[in-house]
This record gives C-alpha cells, structure tokens and sequence, in this order.
C-alpha cells in the first residue's frame, strides 16, 4: 500500500532520530529531529519519563519515548504497522522484534487483533512485507500459547490494553502472574551470566513464569495506539513494568505537559492528500430535533444523487446521535419517527441501530453495492474503531456533554471514501446537522471538539463554516451574520477596564434563572475583555470560558482570503522542451535512463570494531562516531534457535537492507562483496560482521547515498547548459484554493491580510532567546512592501512550487506577486548559511529560473547583505533593478 506523503515523511523522521540517537544521543537527537512545537515554532527539551511523584524513572532513561501526532483520520494504525520495521533497523537492531501494542479498550484491541491477523488487511500486509511473512500475531490473554522457537524466528505483536498491566498490586493481574506453560521461556537461562531484575517466585527459589518477565528477557518496543487515553499517573511505572526497548506513542491529541512530540501532522496536510473531507459543514436547528433530522435527511438524499455522478461506488450515510433514555429524541423515537406511518416513511432495510443492546451492524458490508443501509442510529457505540468512509451527513439531536462521543462520531464523517478528490465537490465535505438554543451557539463547541481531534484552533474555525437558513427574528443573512457566543454567570463582570471598543460587542442582562446573568459576544474582543468575563468563573468553568472566547475571537477574525475569493496565483515553472512537448524539470530527466553500477561507492575501510568495548567507529567527514553493538535478546538467552549464517546470507540479508530500484541484484551483491572486503582483511570474523550487520548496512546506505548526491551533481550541471532548458508562461505550478498543507499556522499576533491564505504556514515566530525569528522578519518585510499584490510562504510539500536541485527539490521560502505581474521568488538565509554549499547550490537554480523568465525576481536576502541593506531595502532592491 502507497504511504501518502505525510505519512512517508513521518517515517523518515522517525528513523532518522532513531539512528541519531544512537550516535549523539536520545536528548540531542531530539532537538535536531523533532517538529517544533505549534504554539512557538521552537522545539522543546527532551522529556524522559517519571512516575507519579514526577521523579525521573533511572531505568528507562536511556529509551528513546517519542509521540506521533496525527489527527483522527490520519491513518495512526497504518502508520504504527511501518513504525516496526523502522524501530526494528534503526534502533532495536533485530531482524525478528517482539512488539507489545497497547490500546486503550477491550473492544478496540478486538478490533486491533481481527485486523492484524487477517492477511488482507493493510496492516497485516504491510507486517508480512516488512519482515518476509514471518509474524504472529497474540492476545495478550492468550500469551501462554508463545513458543521460545516463535519469539526466536519471528516477529510476535502481543496486543494488550494499557488496564492489563496498570496496577498497583502486580500479584492482582493475569499480566503478572506465574504461569507453568511460560517456563521454556526461562529453562535456557544461563545460571552464571547476568540477568535483567525478574520478579521472582514467594519462595524465592527462581524467576516468576510470567508475561512480564518475559518481556524484561527481550525488551519489547511498545506501541501505544490511542495514547491520549493511556494517560494516567500510572502511566511511567506501566511503561517501566514493560522493561520496553523503545516507546512510540500514537496520538491525535498528545498530552504537551509529558509527550516528546517528534512528529506533528496536520489536518490540513490530511486534507491536501485526500485524507479527509472538508469543511464540515454545519447546520444549526433552532425548531427541534424533527427539523434537523428532516435537513440532515434531505442532506443525505442529495449527495447520494450527486454521487451517481462519480465513477466509483459511493452510498452516502447518515449518522444520527440519538438521546439516551428519558429523552425526548431516543433512539425508539427517532427509528419510528424515520419508519412510522407517521413519519419519513424510510425503508425499514435501509435503517439500522448500532447501540450496546443492538447491533444491527454486525455482519454488514457497508461497503457493498447491494448494502442497502443508509441511516445508522447510535448513541455512542459507534465512537471506537467503526469506521466507513460512506458516511458524510452527521445529525446530533442529543443534549450529551460527552465530548468523546460527538468527536468520535464527528471522526467518521470526516474519512475520505477511497482517499481521493472526488469530482463532485459536495462529495469532498462533511455535513452535521445539529440541534441549537441560537444561532451560532454550537460552532464554538464544534470548534472545540475538532481541535480535540487534532485540528489547531485555526484550522477548526476555518473548516466549520454554519450553514444556517432562517434566523428568527431579524432575518440577519448568513453571509453577514456576527459571530455570537454566550455565558450564564452567577457574578456580573465587571466591565470598567475593558477597552472601550469592546462595550458595543458585549451584553450583559438578567437570565432566566433568578440570581444569574447571560452574558453575549458578538464579534471579536480584546484580551482584557476574555479576561474580564472569565474572571467571574471558578475552576475548570473559568479556563472553559476562556477557551471558548479565544476559539470564538479566531472564528470572528477570519477573513474573506484571495484563495477563497478565487484569486488567480500562478508561477511559470523551470521546464525542458523535449520537441513539441514542455515539461517541468525533474532530476530523473537529467540523470541517464536504466541502471547504474555502484562500484565507484567505495568500501567500508573507514569502518573499525573495538572487540573490548563492543563499539563499532565510523569515520563521517571530521568527525568519528561511536556505536555500541546492540544484543538480540534471543541470540543472549536462548542461543542456538536462531541458525548458522554463511557469508551468502550476510550478502543476501545486506542487499535487503540497501536495496536501490535503479541498481540490479547482481551488480549490488557484488559490489557489497567488495565494500566488506577490507573489514574481512583486518581479521574481523563472519560472526563479529553478522553480529554488526546492521551497523554495517547503515554505513553502506551512507556510501550509496554519496554516490548517488555524485551523480546527480554530474547530471545537475546539464540543467546550466542546455538550450532546452527554458521557463514556459504555459506550464505553470498552481497554488490551490482550497488546500494549504501547513502543519501549523504562526503564532504571531499578526494580521496578513496579503497573504494567500488566512496565515502563513510553518513560519518561526520567535528564536529561543527571544528575539525575533529571521523568516519571520523577512515575511512581514514582504508583507509592508508596497509593491506586493499577494504572497505566501511556500511549504516544503509536493504540493507546493519548487525548484529542483541535485539532490531532489528545494521548495523556496516565499512566492509574491507584485501588482505590475511579476514574480518575485524568495529563499531566505542567515549569514551562518548563506555561503553553504546547499544554499548556493539553491541560489544558482533560482537565478537561472529568473534569467529564463522575463518576469521573474529571485533573491535570497540575509540579515544584512554586502551593501549593509536591511531585509526591507533588500525586497526593495530586487523589485526595482528588474
């Protein structure tokens, strides 16, 4: 299964700290690989685990504890299947590693095993492919059925819920219990070597057979799926009892008070691959929950005509989220209601009710073209792990304060059926249908609850659009309305120090209830005025509030952007002519067509092994790297199950690791061959090479990659010297309307109102000492400059325009259009980069696509440049010299 490229990008990431914290530690490799943190665009220390005292825990200070953040429908599970075989290389060093996968529920680690041990699904495919079929799939209530011969020869996922090893008295849990049918696993102990602590028997006399001394035997990676509801004070010390190699959390909402988050996606980057659909629409339904159904019925018939339109199969579903009992809209009320005489009339085949006493869905393919259900009635059994992308149309009707059931159900309007753009556009949309005291009262709370799903508090604003029709009592047009939200206070606020702007945007009068007063926004309002009002509060009510007024104030700023008036933002690309055909240029149209022989790689002579120490030493340029030689558990303790090699399996097992598309088999077998020749020449024995093999298959990797940045340098150089090489004003990049794959917007307090979008993406606000950022600077210089119609900090994204360079794209910092139609193409650099080698292998291609292109401006400005300009006079320069 193709990985999207969010998804192939996280994973890269991810090896790569996992290697460097090999080499230059877990803290230091964090701060160079993690994604800074959206809030301040800086990234933040390195957390190591602590119990619930907060006290550092000694014996997992050296496992590296990483967060991946994914929004809800980002494929976190997916994405947990490929994150075993990039632990398993790049820091585990195993071929067969053992992997305990937490989740938070019995039902979702049901749901986790049915997938993982079908062969068809994709994250069992994507486990057979990573490690040759050899996977065994367990229940951790099953775990009595692992042989000592499965953990040595294959790769075994235990799933178990974070409750199974959660608990203070450890004799009180199957997880720790001595269990005879465990005992192979501890028989081959060696009696005079070292062992890690294992609990031991009452009686003293050995190790317990138990579950959890078998994973301090072989050091598990742990998983953790859901982890945003594995947190507890518990959590560090069930972490600890799982004596893990390495800890991985997946997560949408990540716990910033204790995670390392090393990778943050965005539901804009979700929704730029096809991910999601967007926005969600939302209709408010101030005349009863009868209303909002009839909507969210008519909602759902006209997608399913609109989608007759597509050519794949696609049977739009309404979700309706009942009341519970003694409500007025129950799930009794609303079935009749949809089936009765008296009602909508809907085809009884076409309803079904999925709630923990029915389970209409059990068993049905909503996928199938005969499946003829079109409505679905729960309340909150839907909100773990159900999942159909059929499902577009979400009605609520229910009063619930559980924030976990609307999301999760919110979540499953939000997948994309197939994960591609449809060609109807109402087909690329969600649509909720809820019930509202007034107008606008809950676009704060949905607000919030897509925030809670991984949206920033932006994206949930933008993407959130109501929808309502009529306003009782004054008529007020959507396109036109106030953004209002309201409070019911037992205290007046006190509004004598609130700027003065604010008193026409802020009600106050008497409420219903004797002793209480509502309070109404309408509109944006100052900080002071937010905490005014939420002064008046106590407790978790006064931090509520103030959430709500900031989610409010976002929703009251945005503004109407040239994408969304449909402004024209195009840029002529660097392209070759190849006869009558123009095309962008790519490296791949550079570099000669078919396979290349890597024998100019070199061998792996810099590459020393310390026998006393263990350490492997690299030589990388001026520096030498140190590497400690990790043991396979299996191998320590249980030797001999694991199989003689001979150096063709070496050979065989390395050109798996280093295998390259463009190099055939037999030129890469030969020519490993030669590169571990001069280790073989310095003594180095076949089991010392096996024992390093991963060590070994790294540096190769290295070698290959130098040769290949060699001969794309060689194939680069073409592109300054071919006539055919030309800027086409008909082949164009397009930035889009609609998607803007920023992982996070930037936190200054700053409008844009030039910018493409509502905010520029990715951009640093602030360094660490507090000054301001460089690329901040140059995008407000941008910004004030008088010669700009519109601009927008480029994204490093497939999506985004770029520029190709020697060893892939460079995708510059910004992209403006001046109000004469010229482009003005912009890289900014510090003085400490600006004369690298990569940078001024970037500045000469954005030169030749300004020299080819009449109307193109290229520069790449720095702090000050050699005139002593400012970044202002810098922008200024370049506009007027062309």
């Amino acid at each position: 299964m193709d990985l999207k490229d969010y998804q192939e990008k996280s994973l890269a990431r991810l090896a790569d700290f996992l290697r460097a914290a090999r080499t230059d530690g877990i803290a230091e490799a964090f701060a160079a690989h993690a994604h800074p943190d959206a809030k301040t665009m800086l990234v933040p220390d390195y957390r190591t685990l602590r119990d619930k005292d907060g006290a550092e825990l000694p014996s997992l200070r050296g496992v590296p504890y990483v967060a991946i953040r994914i929004p809800t429908g980002g494929g976190k599970t997916l994405m947990g299947a490929h994150f075993i075989r990039c632990a398993a290389d790049n820091w585990l060093e195993r071929d067969r590693p053992l992997v305990v996968w937490l989740v938070p529920s019995r039902t979702i680690k049901q749901q986790t095993l049915d997938a993982f041990k079908n062969r068809r699904h994709a994250y069992r495919l994507e486990l057979d492919a990573a490690f040759g079929g050899q996977v065994s799939v367990l229940d951790s209530d099953d775990i009595e059925q692992l042989t000592p011969q499965e953990l040595a020869t294959r790769t075994c996922v235990v799933v178990a819920t974070m409750a199974a090893a959660r608990v203070h008295d450890i004799d009180i849990r199957d997880f720790y219990a001595h269990k005879e049918a465990l005992e192979p696993h501890f028989i081959a102990l060696p009696k005079d070597a070292p062992l890690p602590d294992l609990e031991q028997t009452e009686d003293g006399k050995g190790p317990r057979f138990s579950f959890a001394n078998l994973l301090r035997l072989h050091r598990p990676l742990v998983i953790t799926d859901e982890a945003h509801n594995a947190t507890s004070d518990l959590s560090g010390i069930v972490y600890e009892r799982l004596a893990p190699s390495a800890i991985i959390e997946l997560t949408a909402t990540p716990d910033m008070a204790t995670s390392n988050v090393l990778v943050r996606v965005s539901a804009s980057q979700l929704f730029a691959e096809d991910m999601i659909k967007l926005p969600v629409l939302l209709e408010e339904h101030l005349d009863g929950w009868d209303v909002a159904l009839r909507h969210a019925l008519l909602r759902r018939q006209e997608l399913e005509e609109i989608a007759k339109k597509e050519a794949d199969y696609i049977r739009p579903i309404l979700l309706i989220q009942a009341e519970h009992k003694g409500g007025e809209a129950t799930v009794e009320t609303i079935y009749e209601h949809l089936t009765g005489e008296d009602g909508e009339r809907i085809d009884k085949d076409w309803v079904k009710i999925a709630t923990g006493d029915q389970r209409e869905l059990d068993g049905i393919d909503l996928f199938a073209e005969d499946c003829p259900v079109r409505v679905i009635i729960t309340m909150e059994a839907l909100k773990e792990g159900w999942d159909c992308s059929f499902a577009y149309v979400l009605c609520s009707v229910s009063g619930t304060k559980s924030a976990t059931a609307i999301e999760q159900l919110l979540g499953r309007v939000l997948r994309m059926p197939y994960a591609r753009t449809r060609d109807q556009a109402a087909l690329n949309k969600a649509y909720a249908h809820v019930v509202s005291p007034y107008f606008g009262a809950k676009a704060v709370e949905f607000t919030d609850h897509l925030e809670s799903m991984g949206f920033s508090r932006l994206e949930a604003a933008q993407n959130l659009p109501v929808q309502s029709a009529l306003i009782p009592g004054g008529g007020e047009h959507p396109a036109l309305k106030v953004e209002t939200v309201r409070f019911t206070a037992t205290k007046k606020p006190d509004l004598a120090n609130v700027p003065a702007g604010d008193l026409c945007n802020i009600t106050i009068k008497p409420a219903e209830e004797e002793g209480k007063f509502e309070v109404e926004v309408r509109g944006a309002i100052q900080p002071e005025s937010v905490e005014a009002i939420a002064k008046v509060f106590t407790g978790k009510a006064k931090e509520q509030v103030r959430t709500s007024l900031e989610q409010h104030n976002t929703r009251a700023k945005l503004r109407e952007t040239p994408a969304q008036k449909g402004v024209n933002f195009e840029v002529p690309q660097l392209s070759i002519k190849f006869g009558d055909r123009v095309v962008p240029v790519e490296n791949d149209l550079l570099v000669e067509d078919g396979f290349w022989n890597p024998d100019a790689a070199g061998t792996l002579d810099t590459l020393t092994f310390d026998t006393r120490t263990q350490t492997w030493e690299i030589d990388i340029g001026e520096k030498a790297v140190k590497m400690n030689m990790v043991q396979e558990p299996q191998a320590e303790y249980l030797s001999g199950l694991t199989g003689d090699w001979e150096e063709a399996d070496l050979l065989v097992w390395l050109e798996g690791k280093v295998v390259q598309n463009d190099v055939r088999h037999e030129a890469m077998i030969e020519w490993i061959a030669q590169a571990i020749a001069p280790l073989k020449h310095k003594g180095y024995s076949l089991g010392q090479l096996v024992r390093g093999r991963f060590i070994i298959a790294r540096r190769l990797l290295g070698l290959l990659g130098e040769a290949r940045t060699k001969r794309g340098n060689q194939a680069h150089q073409r592109l300054f010297a071919l006539e055919e090489v030309v800027v086409d004003p008909s082949v164009v990049f397009k930035f889009s309307n609609l998607a803007y794959p920023m992982r996070s917007p930037c936190p200054a307090p700053m409008e844009w109102p030039k910018h493409y979008y509502e905010v520029p993406g990715d951009l640093p606000y602030r360094r660490k000492d507090g000054e301001l950022a460089e690329e901040y600077r140059c995008a407000t210089a941008i910004e004030r400059n008088g010669d700009v119609e519109v601009w927008v900090r480029n994204l490093a994204h497939p999506t985004q325009f770029r520029l190709p360079t020697a060893t892939g794209s460079t995708y510059p910092d910004f992209i403006a259009k001046l109000k004469d139609g010229r482009i003005f193409v912009i890289e900014y650099k510090g003085d400490d980069r600006y004369d690298h080698p990569k940078n001024v292998a970037k500045r000469a291609v954005g030169e030749l696509w300004a020299r080819k292109y009449p109307n193109g401006i290229y520069l790449m400005p720095r702090d000050k440049d050699e005139e002593g300009r400012d970044i202002d006079q810098q922008i200024a320069h370049a506009i007027s010299k062309k």
